[in-house]
Parts: structure tokens; C-alpha cells; sequence
């Protein structure tokens, strides 16, 4: 879930970068200056991270000076790094400056395309707002969760769709799925963090269903999340899920009723995506990058790689082939990688752009499954118009959604 456009900007400073160093009396008092002088420490530390670039000028920006951003984001220039401005996550307020337009242009037109992955799903209801996808090989149906209309849909071989969640499964905004094959149930996870109704009571489950028939099998609530977003399911049955929120991990063995915390609260800045190799690491996108995370103690260890490598920003990520593939939608509007590692997992040596953000439907691309030789992303989720009290800002321009087939090789 792209969190950066669903809660207000300002209220994600915390998750943008790990904190640094140094006495809580040496930073400043305002909470902007505060992040400047974090991310300007990971600057020192990384001094060819191209993405802690993007997020200074973000700051910059807030802080109110134009010609400081414009400056920082200038040294993007030329690095072909496939970071491009969007709109809605905090560069609002210099959108229709000239020389900002014409910079982001230049950035844009710096990234090489990539060919136009094929439409393969065109779902009727443009107020669907899907944000999760899941397969059933067997079943050969593609499932997709919906954030406004509280449900999940699923969607068969010819194209056509129906409701697979009972009505009385009691689901929020619906984000993150994965099928259990060995088990033949979908799980999907259920929060109404960024509603209004939390102001009553925070909600934060994995709810699961029978793959056949949709009847509700479990609900494993997280009373302790903030907002569990992505899920993935190990071998043995365990399930795990992000908390986007609360900068976590969550889990569930088999048995256990409700989820818990893995690890501290906030060792994972900006938690989203998560992937299983079959070995059983487990890999969490952050805001900066990518972690390896311990499954027994939560401890997290940031993936060291290239600085031509932008990897923060993954909203989807899954294994495939001994490598990862995310789905960006921070640092650019849209684009899928495929993540190179080292034989002992804990390096990236390198990526290579499978669908750049040149894609015409590309309007807030959230996540991907697997399917084939393809990856099947939802291109245009358009999660940015759903509003906390559930309406959806300017619905009459709402596109239907769809679902891209990305190959897995380039």
C-alpha cells in the first residue's frame, strides 16, 4: 500500500529513514529540521544514495525553499537512477513551478522505456480500488482486495468477476493477499487505519478463507499494529505481515489465534512489502531499501548495494528465480525491478528495469503475483483517491482498473 498518499505527509517523517546517532539534544526542535538533519546524516553515511537525495528535496520542499529542492533534486540528473517526482507524497507545493516541471521532465526522459506490458485483466468497476493481488493456479483465478468497498473479488480465466468474500466476513479496507495452496486458503489482511472509524477502534487482522468455497475459516486480529499492509505465508503455515504503521513485523503460527510482534516496534522503517525465499528468509521493503529480516528475533539488516541501485520505495515485493522483484510507486510513478542478489542473499549486486514508468495505464501501480512467466501487477490502483471517510475524490474521472502481465526477464 502506498502509505505515502493515503495518511498525510508530515505524519510519515518517522518512517521515511532509520534515526541517527547522537543526542536528542543536538536536533532541532521543529520535526521538519529534525528529518532534514536525519536524512542529511544518512547523506554522509551514503553518500551515492540517489534516494536519500529524492527525499531531502521532499523536506526541502515542506520547509518551503524552492531553490534548495530544486538544487538537491538537480543532482539526480543524468544518474539514470528511475526516480521521478509524483504527486501527492509532498511536492504539492512547487508542482506548477516552470523549473521544477521542467527538471521533472528531464528526469523522465533520462530513464530508458521498456516496452509496454500487455493488458491482461480489465475489471468493470472503476470504484473497485484494488490494492492486493493473489493466484490460484490450480483454480486459475486472480484474486484482488478492495480498499473501498471492503471485499475481495475474484476473477476467472475469461475475465469475469465476483465477490468471493462473504458478506458477513466483516473486512475493512482490504490490502494485502497470498494464497495458501498447500492449505487451500487466501488470507488477506483488513485494516481501517487510515479511516475515519479508527477514531472509535483500530482494527488490524489477517482474515482467512477457504480457497473453494470463500467460506471464512480464520481471523487473526493484531490489537498491538498500526497498519498491517502486506502478507506472506511460509511453508509451515506461518503467517507473517507487515505493520506500515508501526515500522513492524507481525506473526502468526499455525494454531495461534491472533498475531503478534516480531522484533521492536519501529526496526522497520516504512514496512511494506515482504517476500519468502524458499529457504525461509524473509525479505522486508522499506522506505530506504530492502532488509533481511530474522524470523526468531525481528532483527533487521539493510541490504548493502550498488548506487546505481535505488531499491527504497517498493510497495509489492516477491521472490522469483534465486532473485526479488519490487513494484516502485514513491520514487517514480511507477516501475518494476528485478532485484539481483549475492550467492549468500545478503547483498544486491544490481537490478534491471522490467516495466519502466512509461507505462500509459500506470496510475499508482501498488502489487504483484507471480503467474507464469509474468508478473501480474495492478497498474492503476488509484488508492490516492480513497478518502478516510470512504468517499472517493473525484470519482467521475476514476479509470477501470487493470492488470498487467510484466515478464520476468528483460
Amino acid at each position: 500500500m502506498p502509505l505515502l498518499r493515503l495518511i498525510p505527509w508530515t505524519c510519515l517523517l518517522a518512517a521515511l529513514v532509520l534515526p541517527t546517532r547522537g543526542a536528542a539534544e543536538e536536533q532541532p526542535a521543529n520535526p521538519l529540521q529534525q528529518q532534514l538533519a536525519r536524512i542529511q546524516a544518512l547523506r554522509t553515511e551514503r553518500p551515492g544514495d540517489g534516494l536519500l537525495v529524492y527525499f531531502e528535496a521532499l523536506t526541502q520542499v515542506q520547509l518551503g525553499d524552492r531553490a534548495a529542492a530544486l538544487k538537491t533534486l538537480g543532482a539526480l540528473e543524468g544518474r539514470r537512477l528511475g526516480i521521478v517526482p509524483t504527486q501527492g507524497i509532498g511536492f504539492d507545493p512547487i508542482w506548477s513551478d516552470p523549473a521544477f516541471q521542467a527538471l521533472r521532465q528531464r528526469l523522465w526522459d533520462q530513464e530508458p522505456a521498456t516496452p509496454a506490458a500487455p493488458v491482461v485483466l480489465r475489471l468493470a468497476d472503476a470504484r473497485l480500488i484494488p490494492e492486493g493481488i493473489a493466484h490460484d493456479a490450480a483454480g486459475r483465478r486472480v484474486f484482488l482486495g478492495s480498499v473501498a468497498q471492503h471485499k475481495i473479488v475474484a476473477v476467472n480465466a475469461r475475465g469475469r468477476a465476483h465477490d468471493f468474500s462473504p458478506k458477513g466476513a466483516a473486512l475493512d479496507a482490504v490490502l494485502g493477499l497470498a494464497v495458501d495452496a498447500r492449505r487451500q486458503r487466501l488470507c488477506a489482511v483488513s485494516t481501517n487505519a487510515f479511516e475515519d472509524s479508527v477514531k472509535q477502534q483500530r482494527r488490524n487482522a489477517v482474515v482467512c478463507f477457504q480457497l473453494r468455497t470463500g467460506r471464512l475459516l480464520s481471523r487473526h486480529e493484531a490489537p498491538e499494529a498500526n497498519q498491517l499492509n502486506d502478507l506472506a505465508i511460509a511453508a509451515d503455515g506461518t503467517v507473517y505481515a507487515t505493520d506500515s504503521g508501526g515500522s513492524s513485523l507481525f506473526r502468526s503460527h499455525p494454531g495461534e489465534k491472533a498475531m503478534s510482534r516480531v522484533g521492536a516496534e519501529g526496526g522497520l522503517r516504512g514496512a511494506n512489502g515482504l517476500a519468502l525465499a524458499p529457504d525461509g528468509r524473509l525479505y522486508v521493503a522499506l522506505s530506504t531499501g530492502i532488509a533481511l529480516v530474522d524470523t526468531q528475533t525481528g532483527e533487521a539488516m539493510r541490504l548493502p548495494q550498488p548506487d546505481d541501485t535505488v531499491t527504497g520505495g517498493i510497495d509489492g515485493l516477491v521472490w522469483h528465480d534465486g532473485a526479488l522483484v519490487g513494484i516502485q510507486n514513491v520514487s517514480n510513478p511507477g516501475r518494476v525491478i528485478r532485484i539481483a542478489l549475492d550467492e549468500s542473499g545478503r547483498r544486491i549486486t544490481g537490478h534491471t528495469v522490467l516495466q519502466s514508468h512509461h507505462h500509459p495505464a500506470f496510475d499508482e501501480p501498488t502489487t504483484g503475483v507471480v503467474v507464469g512467466d509474468a508478473l501480474y501487477v495492478i497498474a492503476n490502483s488509484q488508492v490516492g483517491r480513497y478518502q478516510a471517510d470512504g468517499a472517493l475524490k473525484d470519482a467521475d474521472t476514476l479509470r477501470a482498473p487493470q492488470v498487467i502481465a510484466v515478464p520476468l526477464r528483460r
